[in-house]
This record gives structure tokens, C-alpha cells and sequence, in this order.
């Protein structure tokens, strides 16, 4: 019988925290309905009914002694249900009158109650007051717009507007049960919704963590899914090119390893056997032992070359030296590293020509472009084949200065160009040691030149020659 499992729920995830926080939201949107409806629905309707008396008001003290004045008054007062009454500075009715007040000329407000409801507008201060009160013939408090109309003759005439407060204890009865049931029905759609849309938004991500715990785990096939949101889409697509750089940095590592212990170990390996030889074949020939003595040098020369070129790589990936941009004279680095290569060599075994045209002055490290330029040339010595003509270019032209390394050797194919900067290149196609250099010295040659962001490229043909190049601005 299989156990029941026990679902546990996670309360730092994101899904439980959208899901939270759409929960609040929904409470919150709830707590605001209940306070309009309920706390704040009686002064709303103060409020309300306050700006609607001083609208009329205002509108009709604007009216005053145009012909269509009474009118407007009567019309008001049927539409609106309120009390409207024009009255003098003794409180005596003027509009709206019936017959028998024509005779009696009724006084609606005593002269105390005159005072109050006019107080700061009869001696014209301002136009009008609006104020709450209560009348004892009324259950209810009425709201009261005093206003100041003007002067006909010796008379000067006032408004007032009276209208009752009605009482919404029913109403808010009514709004309370059907708030309750609304209430309860939207939180329990709320909840269901906020879970629905929390479990969809964060399902992307549910699913990123699971892919990167496989990637954590060494499964390097792994791929990260798009989705249809911006931002998940973009991290997403960075996590994936990670994924591609970490695959080719585990590949690299690999290679490394494989090539750097052969290299290692090859020159390791003659240095042993030509000492041993020494010792037991050639230690009384003066001719054999010299020959096997320069063997080991060469080969430590080899080993020594091959471990300088490791360290400069190390400072130069890990940028342990700071670049130190100055202005210097392409064409006189140049000149000074092939002079350096000329006396290195045998005498006449290479012939180095080199052209300058224009001004050649550009911003760089003087050190590491020093360091590119002899790499460059070491290459096209190397690879020169049987015309040893090497042909250096710096030429200064429309605010660029170009640098050109040119041989007649056995040139690239086509199909390895590309490859030609990747470090390690000459020793990785079958994993055997490289007739000449250490596989590093054109990748140092590439980071040189990106360090300083030059156009750098190569053209070349196969047995007919190539042409290294960089192109820099020329200051």
C-alpha cells in the first residue's frame, strides 16, 4: 500500500510569496471597499450634497435680477425637493409668496436667526456661508446656504437654501449584507486566482532552478527553456550562453591538461635520455657528447619557451599587469624586435625587410606590443619554409596605422584560419608534439590585441604565404 506523502509547503518560495502578496492585495482592495461604503459613506453624502446646495447657490445668486430669476428658483426647488426663499435685511418673505402672504407679509427669520445664518455676508465680507444645523420642527439636521443677492432701491435682498440630511442607517444596512456576501466571494476568488497566476508566473522559474541543479550536478547537456516573459527570457538566454562557456571551458581544461603534459613531458623525457647517454655512451666522445649536450639545451630552451609563454598567458587572462597605454612609434618597436630576431639567428639564414610609410606613432603597452610584434615574426620564421623572406609592413594612412607580417611560407588552409588564434592549436588536432612553437604564442598575440581593441586578422594561402596583421589609430 503506498504511504501518503506529505505535501510540504514552502513558505520562502516565490510561488507562496506571489501568492501572499496577491492575497494581501485582494484584502486590501476589500478593506477599502468596506471603508467607502460603510465608514465613509455617510460623509460622502455630506460632502456631496454640501457642493450640490453651494453649486445651486452660487448659480442663483448669479441670476438675480434677470427675468427668468423666479423661475430658475421654483424650478429648482420642484427638481431638487429643497426650500428656496428670497428674503430682505429683516427677514421678510419676498419670492416665493402666495396670495395670502401678499397680504401679511410674512417675517420667516427673526432678527437673532437672521444674524446667524448671515453672519460676515450681509454687510457683503463674502458672497455666501454653507453650514449644518438643526431645526426643532425637524428630526433630521438640514444643511443651510446663506447667500448675498444685492440691492433693489433701498432694499437689500438675501437667499437661503434649506434642504434635510437624510438619514442611511437602511442603506447602509443593505450595503453591509451585500458587502459581506461580495466580500466572502471575492476573497475566495482571490485566493484562487492569486494561487493560479503565483503557480503560472513562477512556474518559469520553478523550472530554471531544476535546470541549473542539473547543471550544478554535471550535466552540462542541459538547456534553459524561453519563455514569453522579458526579463525570465533574457536570464534565460544568459544562463544558456553560461552553460556554452562553461562546456567549452570544462573542454578546454581538458585540453589543456592533455597538452601541457605532453609538452611537458616530451622535453623531459630527451633531456633523461640524452643524460643518460652521456653517462653511458658518450662521455670520453668529446664530437657525440657535444652533439648530445646541445640536444638538452635545446630542449630546455624548448621547456623554458614553453613555461614563459604559460606564465605570460596566466597575466594576461587574469590581467595581474595593468596596461600601461602611452605613445609610441610603431615602426620603431618593430625595427628594434627585428634586429633582436636578426641576431638571434644564424647569419644570413633569414632576410628581414621592413617599409615604413606615413607617421606611425599610436597609443599602446609599449611591453605587450613588443611582446605581439615578436610572436608575430617568431610565427613567420617558423612556418617560412624554404624561401626565408620575411617582410614586415607599417604603413601610416587616413588616421590609421597598419602593421603587415608577411611570408612566402606554406601559408594556412582555408578552413584553419579560424582556428589559428584558439590556444594550443598546432599541438591539438592529434594530441603530437609540434614541430616548432608552443601552440601559445598566436593566442598571447589575439589577447595583446584585444586588450587594446585593435582590428587584427591574417590572410593567407596555402604554400603561397600569409600576412598577419593589426590596424590601431594613429595619433
Amino acid at each position: 500500500m503506498p504511504e501518503n506523502k506529505k505535501i510540504k509547503l514552502d513558505k520562502n518560495s516565490i510561488m507562496f510569496t506571489f501568492w501572499k502578496y496577491f492575497s494581501i492585495f485582494a484584502v486590501a482592495i476589500l478593506l477599502l471597499l468596506w471603508l467607502l461604503q460603510i465608514v465613509f459613506l455617510n460623509r460622502f453624502y455630506e460632502s456631496m450634497k454640501i457642493n450640490e446646495v453651494t453649486k445651486i447657490g452660487d448659480y442663483l445668486r448669479g441670476q438675480f435680477e434677470k427675468d427668468n430669476f423666479e423661475t430658475q428658483i421654483l424650478n429648482y426647488s420642484q427638481r431638487k425637493g429643497m426650500n428656496i426663499e428670497v428674503i430682505d435685511e429683516e427677514g421678510h418673505l419676498i419670492y416665493p409668496l402666495t396670495l395670502i402672504d401678499v397680504i401679511i407679509n410674512p417675517k420667516v427669520i427673526d432678527q437673532e436667526t437672521f444674524n446667524e445664518f448671515f453672519k460676515g455676508v450681509k454687510d457683503g465680507k463674502k458672497p455666501s456661508r454653507v453650514f449644518i444645523t438643526r431645526f426643532e420642527n425637524l428630526e433630521n439636521p438640514s444643511i443651510v446656504y446663506a447667500g448675498y443677492l444685492g440691492k433693489t432701491g433701498a432694499s437689500t435682498y438675501y437667499i437661503t437654501i434649506k434642504t434635510a440630511l437624510e438619514p442611511l442607517d437602511s442603506t447602509t444596512d443593505i450595503l453591509k449584507k451585500m458587502l459581506m456576501i461580495v466580500s466572502v466571494l471575492a476573497f475566495l476568488l482571490g485566493l484562487l486566482l492569486s494561487y493560479y497566476f503565483s503557480k503560472r508566473l513562477s512556474k518559469p522559474l520553478v523550472e530554471m532552478s531544476r535546470t541549473a541543479k542539473q547543471l550544478g550536478s554535471g550535466d552540462y547537456s542541459v538547456h534553459f527553456k524561453h519563455v514569453n516573459y522579458t526579463e525570465i527570457d533574457d536570464l534565460s538566454k544568459t544562463l544558456n550562453y553560461a552553460t556554452d562557456e562553461l562546456t567549452k571551458t570544462i573542454e578546454l581544461r581538458k585540453d589543456l591538461v592533455a597538452n601541457v603534459s605532453h609538452d611537458l613531458k616530451t622535453p623531459l623525457t630527451v633531456i633523461k635520455s640524452y643524460g643518460e647517454m652521456i653517462r653511458d655512451i658518450s662521455g670520453d666522445n668529446k664530437s657525440l657528447r657535444d652533439k648530445h649536450i646541445n640536444t638538452i639545451i635545446d630542449e630546455a630552451d624548448r621547456l623554458t619557451d614553453f613555461v614563459n609563454d604559460l606564465l605570460d598567458l596566466s597575466k594576461i587572462e587574469s590581467s595581474l599587469e595593468e596596461v600601461k597605454l602611452e605613445e609610441v612609434d610603431l615602426s620603431e618597436i618593430t625595427k628594434e624586435v627585428m634586429e633582436r630576431f636578426q641576431k638571434s639567428l644564424p647569419k644570413e639564414s633569414y632576410e628581414f625587410i621592413l617599409k615604413k610609410e606615413g607617421r606611425t606613432h599610436i597609443i599602446a603597452d609599449k611591453k605587450r606590443l613588443e611582446q605581439a610584434i615578436y610572436n608575430l615574426i617568431n610565427n613567420a620564421v617558423n612556418y617560412s619554409g624554404k624561401e626565408k623572406t620575411i617582410r614586415l609592413e607599417v604603413i601610416g594612412k587616413n588616421g590609421m596605422v597598419e602593421f603587415s607580417c608577411i611570408d612566402k611560407g606554406i601559408g594556412i588552409d582555408k578552413s584553419d584560419i579560424n582556428n589559428i588564434w584558439d590556444r594550443f592549436y598546432t599541438a591539438r588536432a592529434n594530441h603530437s608534439r609540434p614541430t616548432v612553437g608552443t601552440g601559445l604564442g598566436l593566442y598571447i598575440v589575439k589577447n595583446i590585441f584585444e586588450m587594446h581593441k585593435f582590428e587584427y586578422g591574417v590572410e593567407s594561402e596555402l604554400n603561397k604565404g600569409s600576412r598577419f596583421y593589426f590596424r590601431a589609430k594613429a595619433v
